[in-house]
């Protein structure tokens, strides 16, 4: 006998572990998608005498390509925008078999909840030397939420789901090995384009 499957409201929560793997394959992409961007602006950085940290805790101060990292925080938002309004989805969490939904509706979030959800990792970062220190506020916000929520979800009303049947989530050893793999691949074209772009 076969069971239907749950609808979207009914399946439960992502675990921490698989949000933050979903967050390292997106960083990753994000990180290869901007880094001819990325690799000048940190050249400049270097030439001009301002430390790589500095840079990080304040990236607009002294910085004259300071379009260019406004560029690359323009396309991450469209990136998570655009795909997590369309298919609730980004690159890591379809790998991850994750799923972003509407906690009010249970259905894939709306445009404007999904700008909304994308906005505020672009306006954290861009506060100068807070804005590290309120990412990393948002990201563990889900420890403290009962249903295990980035700040930015509790802010765009949505919550992160498990798309894995659950007999498939008992032996979740060999989807593991994939994403590890996974992750070795995109490391590796990472330093790949990295070594490329710096000659």
């Amino acid at each position: 006998m076969t069971t239907a499957p749950l609808p979207l409201a009914a399946k439960p929560l992502a675990a921490r572990r698989h949000r933050f793997a979903a967050w390292f394959i997106d960083g990753l992409v994000c990180i290869l998608a901007t880094a001819p961007l990325t690799l000048s602006f940190y050249k400049e950085t270097s030439a001009s005498g301002e430390s790589i940290f500095s840079s990080f805790v304040n990236p607009y101060a002294g910085n004259p390509e300071w379009r260019i990292e406004v560029v690359a925080t323009v396309f991450l938002g469209i990136y998570f925008w655009l795909l997590h309004a369309r298919w609730g989805q980004t690159l890591g969490k379809r790998l991850c078999r994750l799923k972003v939904v509407s906690s009010t509706t249970g259905e894939v979030p709306n445009i404007r909840d999904s700008g909304l959800r994308a906005l505020v990792h672009p306006v954290l970062t861009a506060i100068p030397y807070l804005g590290a220190v309120l990412y990393l506020a948002d990201a563990l916000w889900m420890f403290a939420d009962p249903k295990r929520r980035c700040l930015h979800d509790v802010i765009a009303k949505t919550v992160v789901i498990d798309l894995r049947d659950p007999d498939r989530r008992a032996s979740g050893r060999s989807s593991l090995l994939v994403g590890l793999g996974i992750l070795f691949a995109l490391c590796i074209a990472l330093v790949l384009v990295s070594t490329l772009l710096a000659r």
